[in-house]
């Protein structure tokens, strides 16, 4: 066995090894189950594609760190999705009257509304059901699929894709900044 692949074996028996306790300190760091699921994963990819630069007696350390940056790099992620999602949400006119929707609107400026509506004008008609399926009238993916007649991996492929315009797009990466 090569020097290469002994220390990817080494990698990938490390994490194995210290699935729960890097499980544990990323659950401190997301706070979120589903994050600490994705996180390790991301870590364990990373850790092996790397495992030709790590110091074989600094494995632990170095997985533990992998596994900072990943955190960190999600959390920063779902904050922004959820700033999006907000937006989206708060810039569509409210599907019924109630009290907390109209305070929720009154807080969203007039700019990000206008900002969120024509980047949302520019998603393609089927992308833009989705979205305002999903975030504003809160319909699972499950009911969009089978009310607009389509695949479940669709819909889900299609919300994704809006979402990845939507972060992408000027009007949105202004309200970012």
């Amino acid at each position: 066995m090569d020097h290469d692949a002994e220390i990817r074996n080494r990698v990938e028996q490390a994490c194995v090894e210290f699935e729960r306790d890097v499980k544990a300190f990323l659950g401190g760091v997301l706070r979120d189950v589903h994050l600490v699921d994705e996180a390790f994963q991301k870590t364990v990819v990373k850790a092996i594609e790397a495992s030709a630069s790590v110091d074989p007696g600094k494995i632990r350390g170095w997985l533990f760190q992998i596994a900072l940056n990943e955190a960190r790099g999600l959390r920063r992620v779902s904050l922004r999705q959820s700033r999006l999602h907000k937006a989206v949400w708060e810039s569509l006119p409210p599907s019924s009257s109630d009290e907390t929707q109209d305070a929720l609107l009154k807080l969203v400026s007039l700019e990000e509304r206008a900002a969120v509506r024509t980047a949302l004008s520019r998603l393609s008609e089927d992308y833009r059901e989705v979205v305002i399926r999903r975030i504003q009238n809160g319909q699972t993916f499950a009911v969009i699929a089978e009310e607009m007649n389509k695949p479940l991996g669709t819909v889900l492929t299609w919300m994704r894709r809006a979402l990845n315009e939507l972060r992408e797009s000027e009007e949105l990466r202004q309200l970012d900044e």
